[in-house]
């Protein structure tokens, strides 16, 4: 299972809540970002530069990994003709497509010149090409799956449209339907477990939440990731349904549990406790006062005992605030809004 996720097909990341339950899902995110919008980073909006500078999302150059792939351009090229360049076999290089989109391709072999060779793309300006845009998703997922797939970047390609998730599976067509399950099952987890506030999730609160709870996130994500590889080979849509409105269900319910937990300060109890227990006497109350060592003995074995009781609360808290989802539960206590207090 991966624990990084590498997103497609923009280089900006989308400001809004899919980004902030990526950002809180994933140790480590990170965009294809061209070596020229680094040197020149105002090209980017202000928001996605802090995103990078604050090392939330990491940019990611494609040029030096793809060519450590023997056959990258190759075997995208044969994909073209396979797919494209037979069902139109007329078409000219001088055609513009119907619908195109445009895209970066600095240092991406013979690709780019292949793509206007061929009249699905035209370079209007050094690396961007307007490219037709089945080819263009195509290109991006590919180059999505490819990347990820290199042992220095390990990373799960994710997006935030379904049109890009289609296309994210390997080519068998079992496995294929198998990834688009799990990841519309990831899709509908997560948004309903991670908060959502309506606006963007400040950038210093997220690091800070980070650096507090993150120790709680691979538990949740493997927790996550199992059930959404369970519910993806189901074969009937319904039962997927069923399966994930139960995981739900289940995962609201310990949620409940730890957030009743964390509203009790239980470590209070245990350290001041025991005095308050023997100023009323009530640790005293059975003893005979006139034997001093019987006195003096059940002082300190019924100490023990009350100490031992207590402490086990705090053991009990502190077992429920490592459960997976207690990460579910801090992240709605940071990042959503508390609701006012209605006047009395």
């Amino acid at each position: 299972m991966r624990s990084n996720a590498l997103y497609s097909p923009n280089i900006e990341l989308p400001r809004d809540a899919w980004t902030t339950r990526a950002l809180l899902y994933w140790d480590r995110l990170s965009s294809i970002v061209p070596l020229d919008h680094m040197h020149r980073p105002d090209q980017m909006s202000e928001h996605m530069r802090r995103l990078l500078g604050e090392g939330l999302v990491e940019p990611l150059s494609p040029g030096p990994f793809v060519r450590d792939i023997p056959r990258f351009d190759d075997c995208f090229i044969d994909l073209v003709e396979h797919r494209h360049l037979k069902k139109h076999p007329s078409a000219k290089r001088d055609t513009p497509p119907a619908q195109i989109v445009l895209i970066h391709a600095e240092k991406l072999g013979r690709i780019p010149d292949f793509l206007v060779e061929v009249g699905l793309a035209r370079q209007v300006h050094w690396a961007w090409y307007e490219v037709e845009e089945a080819v263009a998703n195509q290109f991006m997922s590919y180059l999505a799956m490819c990347l990820g797939a290199i042992p220095e970047v390990n990373a799960a390609p994710v997006t935030d449209k379904m049109v890009f998730a289609s296309l994210l599976r390997p080519r068998a067509r079992q496995m294929a339907g198998q990834v688009l399950h799990k990841h519309k099952a990831r899709e509908v987890v997560l948004r309903s477990l991670l908060p959502t506030p309506a606006e963007p999730v400040d950038i210093d609160q997220l690091l800070l939440f980070k650096q507090r709870h993150g120790h709680l996130l691979p538990p949740l994500r493997a927790k996550v990731e199992a059930h959404c590889t369970r519910v993806a080979v189901l074969p009937d849509p319904e039962d997927r349904i069923e399966a994930n409105e139960a995981f739900l269900q289940d995962c609201q319910q310990q949620i409940t549990e730890i957030e009743a937990v964390m509203r009790t300060s239980f470590g209070k109890i245990v350290l001041g406790a025991l005095t308050p227990l023997f100023g009323s006497g009530l640790s005293l109350h059975s003893t005979d006062p006139g034997n001093p060592v019987a006195y003096a003995g059940a002082a300190l074995s019924l100490s023990g005992a009350a100490y031992q009781a207590l402490a086990s609360i705090h053991g009990s808290r502190a077992a429920v605030a490592n459960r997976p989802l207690a990460y579910v539960a801090h992240a709605r206590a940071a990042l959503l809004p508390r609701p006012s207090s209605s006047p009395q």
